[in-house]
């Protein structure tokens, strides 16, 4: 059995986001796991960093939060709430932040959460980040709310992508301390859809949570990849335009899906790191997906492996 973390932030206890807060700790539970749930509303929990964040100083003239961090790591000088929620992190295998996606990014209070908690050289610091960070071999996931639709926060949509929104937080905060981050849960507009829809992202939660901790983590590039000094990447970029080879026919749209499904687990394997393809019955068609790869070979090869790819023709052009 594992031990899950829930972070939650929402100032409504009836909220939907409150809900899939209490679905997931009632689910897990049930399943034997060990829950520890911070509902940082209902503890009233102070977002705003500062002295209070310590019980002593290294430096009463000139507050840095960093200097501050590493002597109170050095010297056990956290405050009792911190040290409590430090303690959660430590311990757990999964972590999990539940929240309302508020101007495209986390609540304060949760930001909050982040700024005090997680601090340095008692989670990260001196080369210990990323896949040797102090959350190796662990995992982290975003359960959210949204107020607009999907589509908007699509890549056609006003918005930005939903991707790129939840990068700060896959990358910047789950990944950068060493957890390996799961594709997030999103309840699209759950203040405006129906109560079917939303009974429906509830049981969609529960059928997910039941098989959650053998999910496959989104792969993240190890440091080992990256030069040591300028931290840049030695793996090429390859851009690959695709093209019809003939025009589309029922056996194309029948094979349409199975080839968003091969796109969509190309960018969860790390391979694929952006894709742009025109509507399927789009006259001239193009698509254009940019490559993780070591050789344009391997590059070609990837691109064979698309349902359609008797179909379609491939460009291979290097672009880093």
């Amino acid at each position: 059995m594992a031990r899950i973390l829930l972070v939650h932030a929402h100032p409504e206890p009836r909220s939907f986001s409150s809900a899939l807060a209490s679905t997931a700790r009632e689910v897990l539970a049930a399943a034997g796991h060990e829950v520890e749930f911070s509902d940082l509303y209902a503890q009233k929990f102070d977002p705003v960093s500062g002295r209070g964040n310590f019980t002593a100083a290294a430096d009463p003239e000139y507050f840095k939060q960093q200097v501050e961090e590493t002597f109170a790591t050095e010297h056990g000088g956290f405050a009792p709430e911190l040290e409590a929620e430090m303690r959660k992190l430590e311990r757990c295998d999964l972590l999990i932040f539940s929240f309302p996606l508020w101007w495209f990014g986390l609540p304060a209070m949760l930001k909050g959460w982040v700024d005090r908690v997680i601090a340095y050289r008692r989670f990260y610091g001196g080369g210990v980040w990323y896949d040797v960070g102090k959350g190796r071999g662990r995992r982290a996931l975003a359960v959210l709310t949204t107020g607009g639709e999907a589509p908007i926060y699509g890549p056609f949509g006003l918005n930005p992508t939903l991707e790129d929104i939840l990068r700060p937080i896959h990358h910047g905060i789950f990944w950068f301390n060493g957890y390996s981050p799961l594709p997030p849960f999103v309840a699209w507009a759950a203040g405006r859809v129906s109560d079917a829809e939303r009974h429906a992202y509830l049981a969609a939660w529960r059928e997910r949570l039941a098989g959650i901790l053998d999910e496959k983590p989104v792969h993240r590039p190890p440091t080992a990849e990256f030069d040591p000094e300028t931290f840049v990447d030695t793996v090429p970029r390859f851009m690959v335009t695709v093209t019809r080879a003939r025009p589309a026919d029922e056996e194309y749209r029948r094979l349409v899906p199975a080839e968003l499904a091969r796109v969509q687990a190309l960018r969860h394997d790390g391979v694929l790191l952006q894709a742009h393809l025109a509507p399927p019955d789009a006259e001239p068609w193009r698509g254009f997906l940019l490559l993780r790869v070591k050789t344009a070979d391997e590059a070609r090869a990837l691109c064979q492996t698309l349902p359609l790819a008797a179909h379609l023709r491939f460009e291979v052009d290097r672009v880093a």
